[in-house]
């Protein structure tokens, strides 16, 4: 049988093509995911919806976000290829209220509301809804073979046989050995944070650092000249950085740099879903809790943008032992609908977020970072620095539930009406954090 290339369709993208040989795949969460498909023209393609409908004037920017305004160009591309919506079979997954469920979650029900608009679409344009499977508690991958129209929709995880007994805990001396050969994160960039957390430092001064430093400088100026930070603009020096960029645009490339080599010493077998699936997940975190941080008051942007990039940081410790029990770990929270920590625990002796924890004693993080990686799944646990966990908790879950597929994840939601209320937000202001997070971090395929 003949290889056939699996390309991943990140949520608020679509893709069509003709008579290719490749598996379209989307990771479906909260997220619709819809496979349309012409046998007679071999004409295929597929749309990961993120929202129902556009918020204001945000349609005009991404339309492949939402439902409303996505489909349609999706059809419309069929039949620019020439074909008519009659020959055009569909099949719709996702929408799911991805447990454990807060009557908050059933309120907003964005999945349910983007697949009552995607029907209502399809069947305006007499498409013949051929598969639907829609809501429901867990995450889920739809596939479409592009060669043959087939469509497939799963578990995430397909079940495993294998007991938790195959798999005996690692020890702490294990988890402590694993820490010391394992590449850190490099001591400028630990001092790097320090000096974001504590304010007293200006640009001068991190660039200053940062010059000492001759591989992370360069990696800085690599993802200064990606599309996550400047586009088009040509960036060659620090200083460029500083002048074309600003200093909080600077600031952040250096931090988000600085991990990247970082989480990406994780396979695919791990934590992470796919190629830097870890490093994806920590970004939009980031720039999620820089979002919350911006419309709440509640912490300094940079401080959010930092906690939320590190909140993870104890998995890349543990990824190595999750590979083989990965599956094992995602059954166990489909089935027995227990907490992640609670999964983690239970298979490793210890969580991500108390790995977490030792890393940032010995790294010297801030109190504010240590409490964020410590309670980030638990913010009701905190000590202090309430409202930097809470931003970067509700961080998480947004994007466990919206951006499903970079990471092995799950949120528990019932704290979520307490965090949104202590924040100042409300269910109505959701909708709009999410439609912040910019798709060319997202899209794995690049």
């Amino acid at each position: 049988m003949a290889y056939q290339k699996t390309e991943h369709i990140a949520a608020g993208c679509l893709k069509t093509d003709i008579k290719s040989s490749s598996i379209y795949q989307a990771y479906l969460g909260t997220c619709l995911g819809v496979a349309l498909y012409d046998p007679s023209l071999k004409i295929g393609g597929m749309i990961h919806i993120l929202l129902p409908e556009p918020l204001g004037d945000a349609g005009a920017l991404f339309p492949e976000k939402y439902a409303s305004t996505g489909i349609p160009i999706l059809i419309n591309q069929f039949i620019r290829l020439g074909s008519s919506p009659p020959d055009i079979k569909a099949v719709i997954a996702g929408g799911a209220l991805v447990g454990p469920v807060s009557h908050q979650d059933i309120g907003l029900d964005i999945g349910g509301r983007s697949a009552d608009i995607a029907r209502k679409i399809l069947q305006r344009h007499n498409i013949e809804i051929i598969e639907s499977e829609t809501g429901g508690f867990f995450t889920c991958t739809l596939e479409l073979n592009m060669r043959t129209g087939e469509t497939a929709i799963n578990p995430a995880w397909e079940d495993v046989c294998k007991s938790q007994q195959d798999f005996p805990p690692p020890t702490l001396d294990d988890i402590k050995k694993t820490i010391e050969t394992i590449k850190p994160i490099p001591q400028t960039a630990l001092k790097i944070f320090r000096m974001v957390q504590d304010n007293r430092s200006g640009i001068k001064d991190i660039t200053r650092e940062l010059s000492l430093d001759q591989v992370l400088s360069g990696q800085t100026l690599k993802l200064c000249n990606s599309a996550m930070f400047s586009g088009t603009i040509k960036i060659e020096t620090l200083t460029d950085a500083v002048l074309l960029l600003g200093e909080d645009l600077l600031i952040k490339s250096v931090i988000t740099a600085a991990v990247n080599a970082y989480y990406n010493q994780t396979g695919t077998s791990g934590y992470s879903l796919c190629r830097g699936g870890l490093f994806f997940h920590a970004v939009g975190v980031a720039i999620t809790a820089e979002t919350i941080a911006k419309k709440t008051g509640k912490a300094q942007d940079k401080k959010a943008y930092t906690a939320g990039l590190l909140h993870d940081i104890g998995k890349v410790i543990l990824d190595q032992y999750i590979s083989d029990r990965a599956p094992l770990l995602f059954r166990n929270l489909s089935i027995e609908t227990e907490s992640f920590l609670s999964a983690e625990k239970k298979l490793l002796g210890i969580t991500h977020c108390e790995v977490g924890a030792f890393l940032a004693k010995k790294w010297q993080f801030s109190s504010a970072l240590s409490q964020v990686i410590r309670h980030h799944h638990h913010p009701e646990k905190t000590e202090s620095n309430k409202d930097l966990v809470y931003i970067v908790y509700l961080a998480d879950l947004l994007m466990e539930k919206f951006h499903t597929g970079h990471d092995l994840e799950k949120m528990q939601s019932q704290s979520i009406g307490h965090v949104l209320a202590h924040l100042g937000l409300t269910l109505a202001d959701i909708p709009e954090i999410i439609d912040a997070t910019p798709l060319n971090v997202m899209n794995t395929n690049e």
